[in-house]
């Protein structure tokens, strides 16, 4: 089934604007998020942000934009599906909201990545 074209760049924005806007808000809020991927125990904190930047910004427009059929995705894949085994490690939090609240990001990001994979063509 193909779907009407509206509805294709409908859902082509709405997901990738979570990685554009995060993206960009890794990149303007460049040292707190630099030092929170070193309080979660991630090596080189800031080339890791400088990654996650590139990665979300780029895939999602590759994405946005239908270019190249599967780097947009495997881009937007790389960046999110490792990121809740380091950042979202709910089963250390010991607050049942916080636990939570990790384990709602966890799933998330593992939507977010299925979601990627669903794309690859």
């Amino acid at each position: 089934m193909h779907l009407p074209f509206p509805l294709v760049l409908l859902g082509r924005i709405l997901f990738v604007s979570y990685f554009i806007a995060m993206g960009m808000s890794h990149l303007l809020n460049f040292r707190e998020h630099s030092a929170l991927l070193k309080r979660k125990g991630v090596p080189l904190p800031r080339a890791a942000t400088v990654l996650t930047v590139v990665m979300m910004v780029t895939g999602g427009l590759f994405v946005l934009f239908d270019w190249h059929d599967w780097i947009g995705p495997a881009l937007l894949f790389g960046i999110i599906f490792p990121a809740p085994f380091f950042l979202h490690r709910f089963w250390n939090e010991t607050d049942s909201y916080l636990r939570l609240s990790e384990f709602a990001h966890m799933l998330k990001d593992l939507s977010l990545a299925g979601a990627a994979i669903l794309l690859l063509r």
